[in-house]
């Protein structure tokens, strides 16, 4: 075996270095296992008591104002975070705790001088032992009080529950609110009925009933007349052209038209003519019987005999013409189309007029419903906004009626879902725990202790450290319980010797 290896050999392990000092390591065990156990059963019992308050939604807390859209606040399903915080620090409020400390008697229990300074500490004391915090991801907030009295922590955490109810139904409440409310109602009642007296005489003074609709129905008016107007002028120019054209005709039309002609001779002439004839004739008979030719008589006879054969040969060769006439159906039609024409014209002329008329009365009837427009919405307006303010206090002092009678009966956002209680089993100590971690610690604390009493101690237990004092190695190992051959009684002498003379001053042989 060389020579490393028989260093590796001889170097100490730690459980060997342990068991070197294994006196010590029990005994330290045993006294820190003897402490633990000690202070284990000489701790004092401690009791906790709980209280879980559950935040909803089920009523709805009315918002004090005059504002018309003041509505109650009411909460959606969902609880927020910042509402679960406030319900904290209202349970964690030293007013809170004040009266929880002076009516559980916790002031009368330290000891202090003034009284002011005794509830100090009794706050103080309450606010270490005391313990609220909501549950994560939960509407409900968790409050614990632990003590060594497990009827003080029931009735402790029973006071804060009270208390907490009554701060929480005193904050979220507005008492004296329905006789306020009431008496805003009635000022909006006279202010509206002031209001609408004056709408109703404005409504009488220029005969309306309802402005918007009179002045849309006037607007309409106007635009079927205005349409009824255009329609008429249409007409009118139609009428006016159609007139012009008649007369254009019955201007190039006859009103009298040839229906026969016949010629027919003159034989009533002819017939006198040949009876005078026949009458010289004869005459000249006579004359020519009594006087010569040439006598004046006879030549008179011849002459007016000679004159009526010409007036007789002209009557038979002139013939009279017989005309028979008619009147023209075409100017009979187109003059009775005239006639209707005129007669539709001055209607549509009469008609044109009317229109305008009415037309123009109710362009001012605009004009002065616009003029009044603005007094009568402000009147309207008035009135509709008292109207309104009346019936939203009159709702809200039903309201404030129903949260009064919801906080006589104690009816608000949160209920109480574990009620403290007296608790039967400690919380600490845990003596059992504290015992296996107390043997465990003190196994530890003897062997650390073991081990670090054999590192800082310089006497000499192994061949390893021999090497490393004599700087030489090791040759061979005696045991204490050899015989040496040679030496009889000698050999302790040699031992002593050996102990007493080492190489380096810091070292001995043990």
């Amino acid at each position: 075996m060389d020579y490393l290896d028989r260093q590796i050999d001889v170097e100490p392990h730690l459980i060997e270095r342990i068991v070197n000092k294994k006196r010590l390591a029990v005994s330290a065990m045993l006294i820190m296992l003897a402490a633990i156990i000690a202070i284990t059963f000489l701790l004092p019992r401690k009791y906790r008591a709980d209280l879980k308050v559950l935040l909803k939604n089920e009523r709805v807390n009315p918002i004090v104002s005059s504002g018309q859209d003041a509505e109650g606040l009411y909460y959606l399903d969902e609880v927020s975070e910042a509402r679960i915080n406030t319900e904290s620090e209202l349970m964690r409020s030293r007013a809170l705790l004040r009266e929880v400390a002076l009516r559980t008697g916790l002031d009368a229990q330290e000891h202090a001088r003034s009284e002011e300074k005794r509830t100090d500490l009794a706050i103080n004391h309450l606010e270490e032992k005391l313990t609220i915090a909501p549950i994560r991801r939960s509407n409900i907030i968790a409050a614990s009080y632990i003590t060594k009295d497990p009827q003080q922590a029931a009735v402790i955490l029973k006071t804060l529950m009270e208390q907490y109810l009554e701060f929480h139904l005193r904050l979220h409440s507005a008492p004296g609110m329905v006789s306020v409310y009431q008496q805003m109602a009635a000022n909006y009642a006279t202010e509206r009925d002031a209001a609408q007296t004056k709408l109703n005489e404005f409504k009488m003074q220029h005969t309306l009933t309802s402005l918007p609709d009179e002045k849309a129905l006037t607007i309409q008016r106007v635009a079927d007349l205005s349409k009824q107007w255009s329609d008429v002028q249409v007409a009118l120019k139609r009428s006016q052209n159609q007139g012009r054209r008649l007369q254009e005709v019955i201007g190039s039309t006859p009103a009298i038209v040839e229906k026969e002609r016949r010629s027919i001779p003159n034989q009533m002439e002819t017939e006198q003519l040949n009876v005078a004839l026949i009458n010289l004739q004869s005459k000249r008979v006579e004359a020519a019987a009594r006087y010569q030719p040439t006598d004046r008589v006879i030549r008179d006879l011849d002459s007016q005999i000679q004159l009526t054969q010409d007036a007789l040969r002209k009557a038979q060769q002139n013939k009279t013409e017989e005309v028979s006439t008619e009147r023209n159906s075409l100017h009979v039609s187109v003059q009775g189309d005239l006639i209707k024409t005129d007669i539709e014209l001055a209607g549509l002329t009469q008609q044109a007029r009317e229109i305008q008329t009415q037309l123009i009365t109710e362009q001012k009837r605009i004009v002065s419903l616009d003029n009044q427009t603005a007094t009568y919405d402000n009147l309207t307006k008035a009135v509709s906004r008292l109207t309104d303010l009346n019936q939203t206090y009159e709702k809200k002092v039903y309201e404030a009626q129903a949260g009064e009678l919801l906080d006589k009966q104690g009816v608000a956002n949160v209920a109480i879902v574990e009620e403290p209680r007296i608790p039967s089993t400690p919380v600490s100590p845990k003596r059992g725990l504290m015992l296996l971690i107390g043997t465990v610690w003190s196994a530890a604390f003897g062997i650390a202790l073991a081990l670090i009493v054999d590192l800082k101690e310089r006497r000499i237990q192994s061949p390893y450290e021999l090497e490393l004092a004599l700087g030489a190695p090791v040759v061979g190992l005696i045991p204490a319980n050899a015989a040496i051959p040679g030496y009889d009684d000698k050999t302790a002498k040699i031992y002593s010797s050996l102990h007493r003379q080492t190489v380096h001053p810091a070292w001995r042989l043990s």
